[in-house]
């Protein structure tokens, strides 16, 4: 089991004030990444990037992550250059295919694949300091070229991918790919594949590729509570995975695909809290980290052991019972952690 670096995965849902607090937190703790969500019309995650750069000194931070739709590739080239000017150079990129923001947007999300190697290869290709025309399948630009030089000709890109195309397109192109909400080995299995895959396609060897397990995360003194805490989440997963729910080694349930198709197969809130409370504890736990202390650190230590590519466990942490997610952010670090090391 290779060493392990923690990262604090952040929805903005919080007030301004206690994410910055918490960031900070965060560093102080011994986490060495930092990621805000870009998802739906929540608080804006490049403003607080910028004033979490300012109140710390180690910490990687990024969008964790944005997609190329709602935020031109262009744009995103200057707002991560900049975050890296501010930060020291810091900032790091994370990329998707977007969540919900394109239907809110009324944007059609077109090709992903094809929109994120559009993307990146003109975001490096302006860090670089290049003039850049391209009219791409999704993304375009004419005459682009940053109006500053970028700190780095060459910021980390880190993909979030959990179906086959997007695994492979992060083993070719990326610095690292975020494998969101796979907790067991044979997920993994599947995932390695094909980013395996992607590199080889690239000449690439897979060890260049940094693999991160992005995981819904609560820790609790109550299994129950703690299960309970990111059942919504579970269920949310398990219905935006059911293209690679075979390879994951999972079963639709069949209550749950009833309730959901009662819904329309909505992912309000709401909706996803009703189906999730069907869910079997262990199909829960395949999406994440919940549970005990002892618990955790042991699904934590199975995982690590088995997938010894992992190079960083981000975990996005939910409260239980009601609870403030700060327990969870500290007793994960203090207590579930297998290498917490402090800052030198």
């Amino acid at each position: 089991m290779s060493e392990v670096e923690y990262a604090l995965g952040l929805p903005p849902t919080a007030p301004a004030g206690e994410l910055l607090a918490l960031a900070v937190e965060a560093e102080r703790l011994g986490y060495r990444w930092l990621w805000v969500n870009d998802e739906r019309l929540e608080r804006d995650p490049f403003t607080l990037l910028a004033a979490m750069a300012e109140r710390t000194e180690h910490i990687r931070l990024g969008p964790g992550v944005t997609n190329p739709y709602s935020r031109h590739a262009a744009l995103l080239a200057t707002a991560m250059a900049t975050l890296d000017e501010l930060s020291g150079g810091r900032a790091v990129l994370g990329l998707g295919a977007g969540g919900t923001n394109h239907r809110t947007l009324a944007i059609e999300r077109t090709a992903p694949a094809t929109a994120l190697r559009e993307a990146i290869e003109l975001i490096r290709a302006l860090w670089a300091g290049e003039t850049v025309s391209v009219a791409g399948r999704v993304v375009r630009a004419r005459d682009a070229r940053l109006d500053f030089a970028a700190p780095r000709a060459r910021l980390p890109i880190y993909l979030g991918a959990r179906g086959p195309r997007m695994l492979e397109l992060a083993g070719a192109v990326a610095d690292g790919v975020i494998v969101g909400n796979v907790a067991t080995p044979e997920g993994w299995g599947y995932a390695l594949g094909r980013i395996a895959a992607g590199a080889e396609s690239a000449d690439r060897a897979l060890d260049h590729v940094r693999l991160t397990a992005w995981l819904y995360t609560c820790v609790a003194d109550d299994e129950d509570h703690a299960l309970d805490a990111i059942r919504p989440m579970a269920a949310t997963s398990l219905v935006t995975s059911r293209p690679v729910l075979g390879e994951l080694g999972i079963q639709m349930p069949d209550r749950f695909a009833r309730v959901m198709a009662a819904r329309d197969w909505s992912l309000a809130r709401e909706d996803v809290t009703e189906a999730g409370r069907t869910l079997a504890p262990e199909l829960v736990r395949r999406f994440g980290l919940a549970g005990t202390p002892e618990t955790c650190r042991a699904r934590l230590r199975a995982l690590l052991e088995a997938v010894p590519q992992i190079s960083q466990v981000a975990i996005v942490p939910f409260a239980a019972g009601g609870g403030a997610i700060d327990e969870t952010v500290r007793r994960f670090i203090g207590e579930v952690a297998l290498e917490p090391a402090p800052w030198s």
